[in-house]
């Protein structure tokens, strides 16, 4: 996934402690005492493992999960019905609905080292995404521990940008949604911004372009019965594997002891515009581009999710790599 995990020889975050311990003993910060517990600045394997707790955990979290796993985490995953999950050897699910305050309560009985958010609406109306990602979030600030060192990674949309005309959007910019959705996400956004304030915690928030990926096929069939209709606008996307390595990438950055940005946006390299974008899904999905475009009605309408070219700059600045880059 990227460049950290393919020199991962033993669980890197016992590496990284080591690291931060050697460290902060050579600046004189740090002296072996009886309850120190490491010879020579070594933090053996059977120390406390660090523990992630994965909020929403569905098709993005499953696919984190076992790269978390790899570098040295204990993994919890809460969604509402947990014997839908997939079993993943170093993964515990449990059952629980995030807006409500006993689920929370029950969480916060263990103290993480990392919460990554993952939400979905509970149904697609304003209502269902006020329920589904504002609710879940005012429970979360509620009950975190002002004392807990926790980094917390949240999972956002593009959407909260509302431009129509094609521009570049990079986290520079303000988010002004153009939609009833994207509101209730920025709505998400700020409850955990103002209810961390003054707490320990540790926050970036990762904006999503387009999701794509197995068991995200509705573009591909509309596009494969010839239902889709092709618009002026810019798509931009990102494969699940990618927001599952962007997210693995900025929990290893924090561990390192590098800072993280407050916005990331998360997408691919080369906005599309119009019908490249299904002249890029045909091909991927063995029809003739130049067939599928002729036969496909048009529409000059922009839709709710607006036009837009989203730049990835401050992620790959970062280190990130997409899954092609390999």
């Amino acid at each position: 996934m990227n460049n950290l995990r393919a020199e991962i020889s033993r669980p890197l975050l016992y590496e990284v402690k080591n690291d931060m311990h050697d460290a902060l003993e050579k600046e004189g910060e740090h002296e072996h005492g009886p309850h120190c517990g490491h010879e020579h600045g070594e933090i053996s394997d059977g120390d406390e493992q660090p523990k992630a707790l994965l909020i929403g955990y569905g098709d993005i979290g499953s696919r984190l999960a076992p790269m978390l796993v790899e570098i040295g985490f204990a993994v919890t995953g809460v969604r509402r019905n947990a014997n839908s999950a997939s079993e993943i050897e170093g993964v515990v699910v449990q059952a629980g609905d995030v807006s409500h305050a006993d689920t929370w309560a029950k969480l916060m009985q263990e103290q993480w080292d990392l919460i990554v958010v993952t939400l979905t609406p509970s149904e697609y109306s304003t209502e269902g995404y006020h329920q589904g990602y504002v609710v879940p979030m005012q429970q979360l600030v509620q009950h975190l521990p002002a004392e807990s060192d926790t980094l917390i990674l949240y999972v956002s949309s593009t959407s909260v940008y509302g431009q129509r005309e094609g521009e570049w959007v990079d986290e520079s910019l303000p988010a002004e949604p153009s939609s009833a959705s994207g509101e209730q996400l920025l709505a998400a956004e700020n409850t955990l911004r103002a209810g961390l304030a003054g707490k320990k915690a540790h926050l970036a928030i990762v904006r999503a372009a387009g999701i794509y990926g197995p068991g995200r096929e509705r573009m591909y069939r509309a596009i494969s019965e010839g239902t889709y209709t092709i618009t002026p606008v810019w798509h931009n996307r990102i494969h699940a594997d990618d927001l599952a390595g962007a997210l693995e990438h900025l929990a290893l950055q924090h561990f390192m002891g590098a800072t993280l940005e407050e916005v990331y946006i998360a997408c691919e390299d080369e906005p599309l515009f119009g019908e490249d974008y299904v002249r890029r899904i045909a091909a991927q999905i063995g029809l003739d581009p130049a067939t599928v475009v002729a036969k496909l009605p048009r529409s000059n309408e922009v839709g709710p999710r607006g036009s837009k070219r989203l730049s990835n700059m401050r992620l790959r600045k970062s280190g990130w790599q997409l899954l092609g880059d390999e």
